[in-house]
């Protein structure tokens, strides 16, 4: 057990050196969080800690902003992609759209079209996104009276949302065209047409006019978005755990970072782990074998000792065979001896009641100590007893040698024995071996004479 309390140890360390090594996602010498927000390469904080200008993130009073984007608040960074706060107008009376992020076609960035839709909230809306002047999303609403906006509901009723066209993957700018927001005269319901992370917009991120922003999500690795159009070289760099980005300026050109040291790091970490786990499963099962093997051992040495072999050579020659009891047979039927299945205990051991696995009753006397000089005389009167049958003598049923006192097996004698014949006088008679406790009456009152013989070799106690 100690050897896998280590081991549990161990492995709980490696888990946490693991989980360290992982965590540090930046360049060597560059801080990898601003404030709350963790900031991983290719962007960077400071001087050469970022791929390049574009990645490049000012930390003012712990809230990043990117400075290529007129210095837009970042609001995370996730994988491939990262969130920025765009600004928007709302205003009851003169609803405006939200305006696009600013990406030149220099930027390596786009407006993710998997993390963003299109959500319109309010009656009798229509809004479409336009790239080029083709539809990549459109949305309406309808109301009535009663209509309640339901963000967990927004199918079209008080509220919609659309995905873009799954053709359109590097989408840079786009126009909102919407029609109904200024609604009918002396309605004061607030209507409003905006792109934004689907995320935030499940989670309740409110949109009134105490909010001047909406979150939208970039990217810059677009063979991530397109499976069918990732190159031969992306498709090495993403196998290597590096970043991959295309140049759109650049006739499609690929570039790729491997940041070696965090790399390293997560295998050796994680090749650790698993090394560990490996070791304490295989720990856990060589325990067992062991554990057996010594527990087997044992038995053949208490077999051994307790005359195992001469019964055998015995039952060689015997036409009835004792009954030999493996030790886990009886501490099953007795419930690993517990102490509600004793009878009696006497100076020569204790008595148990057990059901054997074919349902019999039995009574099984563990001695107390064991003459290893009378064991000769033991198996012989094992031997012999096991075979007697008679009505007014208890049957010996076999016996447990696996165990450090031999384990005596006889039928079980319900009514007590006589040993009320003489408890009224002052001191007990014993009539040699035969004493009134080894007098029993079963279930119709019948006496039988019982442990007369191999109790009294089996121990070394005097014998009254």
């Amino acid at each position: 057990m100690q050897l896998l309390q280590v081991l549990h140890l161990l492995i709980l360390i490696s888990l946490a050196a693991t989980v360290t090594k992982a965590e540090r996602i930046s360049k060597k010498g560059c801080n990898d969080r601003c404030g709350e927000i963790l900031i991983p390469y290719p962007f960077g904080i400071g001087t050469n800690c970022s791929l390049n200008k574009w990645y490049n993130i000012d930390c003012n009073s712990s809230t990043p902003y990117l400075s290529a984007l007129n210095n837009t608040e970042v609001l995370r960074v996730n994988g491939g992609e990262f969130t920025v706060k765009v600004s928007m107008s709302y205003d009851c009376a003169r609803p405006v759209q939200h305006s696009t992020p600013v990406l030149s076609k220099e930027s390596p960035f786009y407006i993710s079209t998997y993390a963003n839709k299109l959500f319109v909230e309010g009656c009798g809306i229509n809004a479409d996104v336009m790239v080029k002047k083709t539809i990549v999303a459109s949305c309406s609403t309808i109301c009535r009276n009663d209509t309640v906006r339901d963000r967990n509901n927004c199918f079209g009723i008080g509220c919609c949302q659309a995905t873009f066209d799954s053709t359109n993957r590097n989408i840079k700018t786009f126009r909102l065209n919407v029609t109904g927001l200024e609604g009918p005269a002396g309605d004061e319901i607030c209507r409003s047409a905006f792109l934004m992370d689907s995320s935030y917009f499940k989670a309740g991120f409110p949109i009134d006019k105490n909010n001047t922003y909406v979150p939208i999500t970039l990217s810059w690795n677009t063979d991530t978005q397109d499976d069918n159009n990732t190159s031969p070289e992306c498709k090495k760099c993403q196998l290597k755990g590096g970043y991959c980005w295309l140049n759109l300026d650049a006739d499609s050109a690929t570039s790729c970072y491997i940041y070696k040291g965090r790399n390293l790091g997560v295998i050796l970490g994680v090749s650790i782990s698993m090394g560990l786990l490996f070791l304490m499963v295989i720990g856990y099962a060589l325990y067992k074998i062991i554990k057996k093997l010594k527990a087997k051992r044992r038995k053949q040495r208490f077999f051994k000792r307790n005359g195992g072999l001469l019964l055998k050579q015995q039952q060689a020659t015997d036409v009835d065979e004792t009954i030999l009891f493996t030790s886990k047979e009886l501490e099953k039927a007795t419930d690993h001896f517990n102490e509600n299945r004793i009878l009696g205990r006497g100076g020569q051991g204790t008595v148990y009641k057990g059901m054997l696995a074919d349902g019999r009753i039995v009574a099984i006397k563990k001695s107390m100590v064991v003459d290893e000089s009378q064991v000769v005389e033991f198996i012989n009167e094992v031997v012999i007893l096991s075979q007697v049958n008679h009505r007014n003598v208890v049957k010996l049923l076999g016996c447990c040698l696996e165990t450090e006192v031999p384990l005596l097996v006889s039928e079980f004698v319900s009514n007590g024995a006589l040993s009320y014949l003489h408890s009224a006088t002052s001191i007990p008679i014993y009539h040699r071996d035969i004493k009134t406790t080894n007098i029993l009456l079963d279930e119709k009152y019948r006496a039988k004479v019982s442990d007369f013989g191999t109790s009294r070799v089996l121990s070394i106690e005097p014998v009254h």
